[in-house]
């Protein structure tokens, strides 16, 4: 199967919690499972790599403000089905890929959600139909045909 691969950037990210959830979900949708998990965290003086998000919130209590994270989850067969969130202080960054088309899309669209709900971003509504749809036109003209033919009634009734 062809591999699947996807990206988009959000700007003036700033919720550092917001990503560990839509790893979170990610994860959960995939699924991915056997799961391979590694976060990257830059600060100012060192990088710190952890291999749970649990460990990357731990760490991110105590550094807020870090200047970049990249969480990187995967299945163990990584071509299979993988997710980036990558953040270096103005940006959010989100890459899927991998063959498994169904584990792979079903992890990035889950993260997808909770960062559009982050922004407030909700799904689209689809718009109504005119109103002047092809049955509403079949419907006027068989009217205006009932009514031509009641007036035609008409004027015979009134030559009697």
């Amino acid at each position: 199967m062809e591999p699947f691969a996807l990206s988009e950037r959000w700007n003036g990210w700033s919720g550092l919690d917001v990503m560990l959830k839509a790893a979170h979900a990610a994860i959960a949708a995939g699924p991915l499972d056997p799961l391979l998990c590694e976060v990257i965290i830059e600060s100012d003086f060192d990088t710190v790599t952890v291999d749970s998000l649990d460990a990357a919130q731990a760490h991110l209590r105590d550094d807020p403000d870090p200047m970049s994270v990249e969480i990187v989850i995967a299945h163990v067969d990584e071509a299979e089905a993988s997710l980036t969130l990558v953040y270096n202080g103005r940006w959010l960054q989100l890459n899927g890929s991998g063959t498994d088309w169904e584990r792979a899309r079903g992890a990035y669209y889950a993260a997808q959600v909770e960062l559009a709900l982050a922004y407030g971003i909700t799904t689209f509504k689809l718009p109504k139909l005119p109103y002047d749809t092809v049955a509403e036109t079949r419907r006027r003209k068989e009217l205006a045909e009932l009514e031509a033919a009641l007036e035609d009634e008409d004027e015979t009734l009134r030559d009697r």
